[in-house]
């Protein structure tokens, strides 16, 4: 991928790492390739995007790149959803990332940013999918709260990418929305 973007675009200078994948396998008795599937979607292809772009900016010296890391709340506290504790661990580690991202920039002199997102609920089809043998449990954790919207997460992104130069980090909760 990143080959190709060099191609036709001679690098990047704008990563926006926005891989999520779950699947509701309990810590119990969950399969081990659901959690090897979470981890390498939700942690390695993240670290992997992250490093390859890091590298593009590097040897074409732009100092003034971004790494957008579109995280979610799980990453900041673990909910009382046992089908979901998995994931939330991987969503921790990218928080983990991001902030060693940032920490291992800073020790370059590097001005590229590093930020991590975390919105809340958003209605997209990520519920749908991780409850496909149950889709009145997807559209029940929708009915419960005013989700966020799409637009919600990409207006987060557009205000980072626009913050000031000298804005080295920006952790963003987007939270949930009041209940209705």
């Amino acid at each position: 991928m990143f080959a190709a973007i060099k191609e036709q675009h001679k690098g990047v200078d704008v990563c926006i790492n926005n891989a999520g994948l779950a699947h509701p396998e309990l810590l119990l008795n969950g399969k081990t390739s659901g959690w090897k599937n979470m981890m390498d979607v939700n942690v390695l292809a993240l670290s992997i995007c992250t490093r390859e772009a890091y590298q593009s900016m590097k040897e074409r010296n732009v100092d003034d790149g971004h790494i957008v890391n579109i995280n979610g709340m799980c990453g900041h506290r673990v909910i009382t959803n046992p089908d979901l504790h998995f994931y939330t661990a991987t969503k921790y580690a990218v928080t983990a990332l991001t902030e060693g991202l940032r920490q291992g920039l800073r020790a370059e002199n590097s001005h590229i940013r590093a930020t991590c997102i975390s919105p809340g609920l958003v209605e997209t089809e990520f519920l749908s999918r991780f409850y496909k043998d149950n889709p009145n449990k997807a559209a029940g954790a929708y009915s419960a709260y005013k989700s966020l919207e799409v637009t919600d997460v990409a207006n987060a992104v557009t205000y980072v990418l626009s913050a000031p130069p000298h804005v080295q980090s920006i952790q963003r909760n987007t939270k949930q929305r009041d209940p209705k």
